[in-house]
């Protein structure tokens, strides 16, 4: 899903690329293999595909910073892959229901969602899930609550596509990225013509003055 953020109409098959990532990384994708990727494999795909990403590992330290500039991430149209340490918290923030009755079963396992959006009135954020869960047709809402219960153990940012990465130490919070162009300036064709009228009657007095000054010498 990251894959198709970046680039739209490279991926034709995100299930069938999702198997070739956990076979390359992992193993053969079977059911009975219960094993996940890790986020050094997930950076190391994004960099093989030439996917911009920002690794938000230094704000994991300081939650209400990371949900700050998530969202402000959001609000500037950048995603994030954001990994749960144990899915058993997620729920369903309209239905309330558990999200995967899966979660208990496999010892409450990590899971990673594509957060795209949130609700800035209903103090939920909108996920996205991953191609094995074709149920999910449209965006879950899960509380942000949720994600602290359940502890929070990676987020990376994911440059849509045509968007460079931003460089070390950008905020989202305190800047635009892309960064806008300084707007040309527009000729103002009346001004102009103003300017110079006013230009020539001044120099027209200026002419009248000296005409005058020499015809008292």
């Amino acid at each position: 899903m990251a894959g198709q953020i970046a680039y739209p109409t490279r991926y034709a098959n995100p299930t069938q690329l999702m198997s070739q990532i956990y076979t390359q990384y992992v193993g053969p994708d079977v059911s009975s293999d219960t094993r996940g990727t890790t986020k050094e494999q997930a950076l190391e795909w994004l960099h093989s595909q030439n996917i911009g990403y920002v690794d938000m590992e230094p704000l994991l330290g300081n939650l209400d910073e990371l949900h700050a500039e998530i969202q402000a991430q959001n609000r500037q149209n950048v995603p994030q892959l954001i990994t749960i340490g144990d899915e058993s918290f997620l729920h369903d923030a309209k239905s309330g229901h558990t999200l995967h009755n899966w979660a208990d079963a496999l010892n409450h396992g990590a899971h990673t969602m594509l957060r795209v959006g949130y609700s800035d009135v209903m103090g939920y954020g909108l996920y996205e899930e991953p191609a094995a869960a074709p149920n999910f047709s449209q965006p879950v809402a899960i509380p942000w609550q949720n994600f602290l219960e359940g502890h929070i153990v990676g987020c990376i940012a994911i440059m849509p596509h045509g968007v460079p990465t931003p460089p070390s130490g950008f905020s989202f919070q305190h800047g635009t990225w892309p960064i806008p162009p300084k707007p040309k300036p527009v000729f103002d064709a009346l001004k102009a013509e103003s300017t110079l009228a006013a230009a020539m009657a001044a120099l027209a007095s200026l002419q009248h003055d000296l005409d005058v000054l020499k015809t008292e010498v």
